[in-house]
């Protein structure tokens, strides 16, 4: 409707409303963003633009992206913030606290990781508390120490409209990718937690005695493409420090009586 596509409400089908949505780029120049891609078919009626647009797909699933992408040139796995930038994103957020509170920020940061989803929630936090008129040095060492961090809303840009009006948690952002898993594999994947060193980097051997297999590869392989599981030089593999949180809180859900 923005793009001026009269007709696209009495399209019947998404393949005809792909072709009016084609017909209509056909000359334009255009940027088309498909965000949060988690079945490559999905995007494929978003393939409409001509000779003039470009198309920026984003996904968390590694198979998916290398499945639309024709060329290695064509894809782009966006890393984790090193210190500055992640000190930086801080900075932006709640510049206050950044100051007032350096080295505990600085702790902070070493214990995110340089993931920008957790840092986006805890700047907001920090933001907030210093509104509040109160200091922030509780707040850091509950987020630290706790898994307080997984129980908070997303950033707004994670939020869905089909929510019901109830904000989604990181926790359950997450579970997006680990909901999806065999019963077996999330099992797998909550012990790492457990036995997580500290940064959560793992051998294959590793995960074999863990697990109590002889062959670690195909569930790694799932956790890699499920984005849980980050593949790091030296043939080892890592797990981020919010995703550590999960699994642990999955294994204590697991094993509650």
């Amino acid at each position: 409707s923005a793009l001026g596509v009269s007709r696209m409400e009495r399209a019947k089908t998404v393949t005809e409303a792909s072709q009016l949505l084609t017909s209509a780029l056909h000359d334009r120049r255009i940027l088309i963003v498909v965000d949060d891609v988690w079945d490559a078919a999905d995007f494929l009626p978003f393939k409409v633009g001509g000779s003039k647009a470009v198309t920026l797909v984003t996904t968390r699933l590694n198979q998916v992206a290398g499945s639309l992408v024709t060329t290695r040139n064509d894809l782009f796995k966006i890393p984790v913030l090193d210190h500055n930038r992640s000190l930086e994103l801080l900075n932006a957020l709640a510049p206050d606290a950044v100051a007032s509170y350096p080295n505990e920020i600085s702790e902070m940061i070493k214990d995110l990781e340089g993931l920008p989803l957790a840092l986006q929630v805890v700047g907001r936090l920090l933001r907030e508390e210093h509104l509040l008129g109160w200091g922030a040095r509780e707040l850091l060492h509950d987020l630290r120490e706790g898994t307080r961090l997984l129980s908070e809303n997303a950033p707004m840009d994670r939020q869905s409209v089909d929510t019901d009006d109830v904000p989604l948690t990181i926790v359950a952002l997450l579970e997006l990718s680990t909901n999806s898993l065999s019963d077996e594999v999330r099992k797998r994947f909550a012990l790492l937690g457990v036995f997580a060193p500290k940064p959560a980097v793992f051998e294959l051997e590793a995960m074999e005695a863990v697990w109590e297999v002889e062959d670690a590869r195909p569930t790694v392989r799932r956790l890699v493409d499920r984005g849980l599981l980050e593949v790091v030089p030296g043939g080892e593999f890592q797990m981020h420090a919010l995703l550590v949180q999960h699994a642990n809180q999955m294994f204590e859900n697991e094993h509650a009586v």
